[in-house]
């Protein structure tokens, strides 16, 4: 019986000594390529921001982010496939501002975007820009105001679609201003913006990337930018909120999620890589170049930041009588 014990108690101390776990470790995060939804089509903003960022953050995480273009839905179905993907850091989601609205606007989802996925951070931000007539007499944001508030509701604007950022930023701003006025949606921000230079709609709050090159080349006029703070392509812009109305800020920006569950530790590490990269000033200027500027926030501050966007969206969306479809 003595001999039996002591064999046994050597075979447990071999074990031991041989450093063999009783239970296998997991491997580092990561240790495989890292799947990255886009919910939207291939060459839009949102697209060519995220690629721009994918390659510098794959290099810190040492894994290659695989981009994956998974549209429809106005965007709810490609966050669907990460909403109910494992939460194992290895599925992500590259979504825009419509995620902190599109619990507002599409009916019947198969996922709540509050409750089923993780917020890893924000990365961009991009002001929209207030365009009119480079022969629009008004020549500053507080005289435009004045000159729209006596037209009797004669006074049209575009936007590039109903519930997008442009839409929601004009409906904000006539309805801050006391402007009575018409909304004319378009199919696009480069068609909201066409629309007052040919002089069909007064003014439109456009994305950069269609309303830069025409401010520059003096055909349309930049009377401020719906960000509280100024932009580097046009510095001397002001923004709505000095010009004339204290507290107003709406803008698109784009942010990074994994789905609900997944470790603290893997939120950190894709954080990590999200801020090392955006701080290269390379890539910042490779942003800019879409209309895009970095504004990095982790994942502890840009929550606080999607509560106050949804709230803020679903107000503005409710004003302007949007409903579900």
């Amino acid at each position: 019986m003595r001999r039996r014990l002591l064999h046994g108690l050597a075979g447990a101390a071999l074990i031991i000594g041989t450093g063999v776990p009783a239970r296998a470790q997991a491997p580092a995060y990561p240790d495989r390529p890292i799947r990255l939804v886009i919910p939207y089509a291939p060459g839009g903003g949102t697209d060519a921001t995220v690629r721009v960022l994918a390659g510098p953050m794959g290099e810190v995480l040492g894994q290659p982010f695989v981009i994956e273009n998974r549209t429809g839905g106005a965007g709810t179905i490609g966050a669907a496939i990460v909403a109910q993907a494992r939460p194992d850091g290895y599925t992500l989601l590259a979504d825009p501002s419509a995620h902190a609205l599109n619990h507002v606007l599409v009916r019947n989802l198969p996922f709540a975007y509050e409750r089923d996925f993780a917020p890893i951070a924000r990365m961009s931000v991009m002001p929209l820009i207030m365009v009119v007539s480079a022969n629009e007499g008004a020549s500053d944001l507080p005289r435009f105001i004045a000159w729209a508030r006596g037209q009797g509701g004669r006074v049209t604007w575009a936007s590039a679609g109903v519930g997008t950022a442009s839409h929601l930023s004009g409906f904000l701003f006539v309805q801050q201003a006391g402007i009575e006025s018409t909304h004319a949606p378009y199919r696009g921000g480069s068609q909201g913006a066409q629309a007052v230079l040919t002089g069909d709609t007064q003014f439109n709050f456009a994305t950069a990337p269609s309303a830069v090159g025409l401010v520059q080349g003096r055909q349309l006029r930049a009377l401020a930018v719906s960000s509280t703070s100024r932009m580097a392509a046009l510095p001397d812009v002001p923004t709505v909120a000095e010009a004339a109305l204290p507290g107003f800020e709406l803008v698109e920006w784009i942010g990074l999620w994994a789905p609900s569950g997944t470790p603290p530790a893997i939120l950190e590490r894709v954080q990590d890589a999200a801020a090392r990269t955006l701080a290269r000033p390379d890539i910042q200027a490779r942003l800019a170049t879409l209309g895009m500027e970095a504004a990095f926030l982790p994942h502890v501050e840009f929550a606080r930041f999607l509560a106050d966007q949804r709230a803020l969206l679903a107000r503005v969306a409710a004003d302007a009588g949007l409903r579900p479809e």
